[in-house]
This record gives C-alpha cells, structure tokens and sequence, in this order.
C-alpha cells in the first residue's frame, strides 16, 4: 500500500509548482483507478487533478502518460490538459506525479442513462469524433508505451512482441487450460498474418467505454484517463467499444460510427484485426483481472476467451 499523502503535503508540492494557481483551500480523494493515488485540489484559483503513482519504479508509465498527454494537446484531442509533471518530490516519497485541470462535469455512465434519445445521439456521434481525431494521430511507429517499450515498423512485429510476452506470463500463472492459451496464441498468429494491407499506427485509448467520458451540459466535453493509451492499430480501441458500450446501449454504435466517420471492424480486414485485437485483449484481460482479484470479470472473460475460440 501506498503512504497516505495529507493536505498539507499537496499543499506544499503545488504551491511549489504552480504557484500562479493559489492556495489550496480543500483536498478530495478520488476513489476510482488502480495505477494511482488521485485527487481534486481546490484551490482560490482552479480546481487541480493530481495523480501520484503508487510506486517509484512506475516512474516509465507516468512518463509514458505525460507523453500522450502532451499528443492530445497538440492534436486538439478533447481531453483535460496537462499542468505540471514531475519525476519525483521528497513529498510523494519520491513517487512520480503529474497535475491536470480538473474539468466539471459527470461520466457518461452516470450522465448518458437520463439522456433523452436525441442528446444520447448527439453524445455518441460527439464521442465518435473525438475518437477519430485521436486515431487521426500517426506517429510513424508502433509502441506498447512512450517511455521504454521497443518501437516497432509493423503491426505484426508488435503483435508477436505482445503476444509472446502474454503467453509467458500465462505459463506462469493458472488463469484457463494451457492448451487454450496455445490455441490462441496460433490464433492470433495466423489472423494477423493473414492480414495483406498495411496497417497504420494510430494514437489509441485502450480503455474507450463511458467512465472514461465526461458530459458537461447535457454533451459530450472530453475523453478522461489516457493510463493505456499506445501507438498501435485503431481497431483495437473498438474491443471495450463493442464489449461495454455498443452491445449494452442501444443506439450507440450508429451513432458513434457516424461520428467516427466509418467502422474499423467491418471493413475489408477489419474482422481480422478485431480478432487478433480481441485475443489480444482476453489474454492481457484474463492476468489483470486475475491479479486485482475481479471475480466476476475474470469469470466474464474466461467465458469469452471461449467463445472467442470457437469462432470459424
């Protein structure tokens, strides 16, 4: 477990470094998240989201996060903005953290079930928009993260890297049958080598499902918590899009798609990248949700990892 930060402690780091913001006149913890400490800073001149890493040796994601942060600013991608990123204080124990403007509003989960048919319609094509312009970003590579991860020229270099990596870790732990984790691996081998058009790195979330929206006034405003993003095929955001949001709300796939301007998974190689980027996505799922202890989805995608592998 991470040390309790206090308020006098978050005072003092932001005093520090951004003293153009003013004094902190209240701390909120936030709950939500896994990969840090959050919380919203009031101060007499902004409210502040501070995210602390909850280990030193995470410094490589909170750089890798900065860096995205920064992408999404330059590109206009709707998203809170960076303030204020720091390696590591005395303060935090020496754990890296960084400060965004924390943006009013609610998360589409909570916003987009008391929406009336239109202004669900206008959120969804709004959020297919700013999904296209994030996958609009090509960075000339391929890259599990944006600090230490190995760039890759190709799709397929990428997804053989990962893929190996997740297959030793599933040798390692008893999460489903080790001929199951075979089979897919020669899977997802195969679909992706059967792919004959290029595939062209895009800037992508990894985590698109409502949560990670903000609605402000009745709209879609941003895109929240950039924690997975990578530089890898845009199909792959579509995985959590169809799982948690298209097959539960109806409606919403037409409508984000005709923001988005198209749909990735039906085009002429798409059903074969979605399926590699769905294994991809079962295998990396199935350790995590085993790790934080998540019964229920882990029994969740051990059920589709099936379903997965009975499909021709």
């Amino acid at each position: 477990m991470p040390a309790a930060v206090s308020r006098a402690q978050i005072a003092d780091a932001l005093a520090r470094a951004l003293p153009a913001c003013g004094d902190v006149a209240g701390v909120e913890p936030l709950l939500k998240g896994h990969g840090h400490q959050s919380f919203v800073a009031h101060t007499t001149k902004a409210d502040l989201l501070l995210k602390i890493a909850l280990r030193a040796e995470q410094l490589g994601e909170m750089k890798s996060l900065r860096h995205v942060l920064e992408l999404t600013a330059r590109h206009d991608i709707p998203s809170p903005r960076l303030l204020h990123f720091s390696a590591g204080t005395p303060a935090f124990d020496g754990r890296p953290w960084l400060v965004q403007e924390f943006l009013d509003g609610e998360d589409g989960e909570t916003a987009v079930p008391r929406m009336v048919a239109a202004d669900r319609a206008a959120f969804f094509r709004d959020f297919g928009r700013a999904v296209a312009r994030l996958h609009s970003v090509d960075l000339g590579y391929f890259a599990e993260d944006f600090a230490v991860a190995p760039r890759q020229e190709t799709w397929t270099a990428l997804v053989d890297a990962r893929l190996e990596r997740l297959v030793d870790r599933h040798r390692k732990t008893a999460v489903v049958p080790r001929a199951d984790v075979e089979s897919a691996r020669k899977i997802i081998r195969a679909a992706a080598r059967a792919v004959k058009a290029e595939v062209r790195p895009s800037l992508v979330h990894r985590d698109l499902y409502l949560p990670n929206t903000l609605v402000a006034a009745g709209r879609f405003r941003c895109l929240l918590d950039f924690e997975h993003a990578r530089s890898t095929d845009a199909v792959s955001d579509f995985v959590k899009l169809r799982m948690w949001v298209f097959d539960v709300e109806p409606g919403s796939e037409g409508a984000f798609c005709a923001g988005y301007g198209s749909n990735p998974p039906e085009t002429e190689h798409g059903p074969l990248r979605y399926r590699v980027a769905l294994g991809l996505e079962l295998l990396s799922g199935l350790l995590y949700w085993k790790t934080i202890g998540q019964s229920a989805m882990l029994a969740d995608y051990q059920r589709r990892l099936r379903e997965w592998l009975r499909q021709p």
